[in-house]
């Protein structure tokens, strides 16, 4: 059965909170060999349109399925659903980055909103319509022939991205290395059957070759279209083969990336809950932040003088870019 994956991100322009970036890889059938806009096959569950989707969850650009006044219902349902069909039920925040990252808990020591917190899960669905929705896409994707293989998520906090940046000196690059972590383990894994990979384009950034063949060392990559809106590549070894597209939408248009995008999001927003949650248990009255650029101005300015008694540095709180 061919393999198709997708990885998209969230938070990559805030300049508070976290930076999230998924990848979703499924097999399919045979039949639908060159395909990731898959949601005809799976419709029976799933829909692209949120005004559309009747008794279904919802899988597109996560731009386009949440917003803050629309609330988290609709993303969560969408991401607890496929995690529930797959590894059962999973109820807190902890459980649910452990096993989407297998991250070092050691990471929040130095982040009062984050350590030793969680989030009873769900939190804007409940347990009913969402075992509801899990049953429906196992019983819709076992029909379809179709399956999930894996799901991951790498997440960094404010000091780690900067940390990062500093190494670097480049903003891109922190999205390219993380992006390429997850490349590599798709390669790893599942090289052996020649997966299709779509990533959402970084940026502008049209040219990926040199990139892809400093962190693919001892691979042959082949570019085989570079530019507008799609930059295609092949990644091979004596034994495994990887087809890697970075495409403009590809986190509306391709199945795996618009899954992969929900994901992200759901985790950085239930970040942004416990942050938002510390600050107003310090600050009265203070109107919660998503981090963006403009409003991150708002907020910090509101907790500046609380930030200063508490002795909570800036490295932990503001990304320098």
């Amino acid at each position: 059965m061919p393999i198709i994956a997708g990885i998209d991100e969230a938070g990559y322009g805030p300049k508070i909170g976290p930076f999230v970036l998924s990848s979703v890889v499924m097999d399919i059938p045979a039949k639908h060999d060159n395909e990731t806009n898959i949601w005809h096959i799976l419709k029976d569950a799933i829909s692209d349109k949120v005004q559309k989707r009747g008794n279904r969850i919802v899988v597109n650009d996560s731009k386009k399925v949440y917003s803050q006044r629309n609330g988290l219902r609709l993303l969560e349902e969408t991401v607890l659903s496929f995690i529930w069909s797959i590894k059962g039920q999973v109820t807190r925040f902890s459980d649910l980055l452990r096993i989407l990252s297998n991250h070092d808990e050691e990471v929040f020591d130095k982040y009062p909103w984050y350590n030793k917190k969680d989030i009873n899960l769900p939190v804007a669905s409940n347990v009913s319509a969402i075992l509801n929705y899990a049953d429906l896409i196992k019983h819709t994707i076992s029909s379809q022939d179709a399956n999930i293989l894996d799901v991951k998520s790498i997440f960094l906090c404010t000091y780690e991205i900067n940390r990062q940046i500093e190494l670097k000196g480049n903003k891109s690059l922190l999205l390219f290395n993380n992006s390429a972590k997850l490349l590599k383990e798709i390669f790893e894994c599942f090289g052996e059957r020649e997966p299709k990979v779509l990533v959402d384009k970084h940026g502008g950034r049209n040219y990926y070759h040199k990139l892809l063949a400093e962190s693919f060392k001892g691979c042959e990559v082949t570019a085989v279209s570079e530019g507008n809106p799609i930059s295609t590549y092949k990644i091979s070894n004596e034994r495994r083969k990887m087809n890697v597209s970075f495409a403009v939408g590809a986190d509306s248009k391709h199945f795996p990336p618009a899954l992969a995008s929900m994901f992200s999001k759901y985790i950085r927003e239930l970040f942004i809950r416990l942050f938002n949650a510390y600050w107003q248990e310090k600050v009265q009255d203070i109107k919660p932040t998503a981090g963006y650029p403009e409003d991150a101005k708002r907020f910090l300015c509101q907790i500046q003088d609380t930030k200063n008694k508490l002795g909570i540095s800036d490295d932990i709180l503001i990304r320098i870019k």
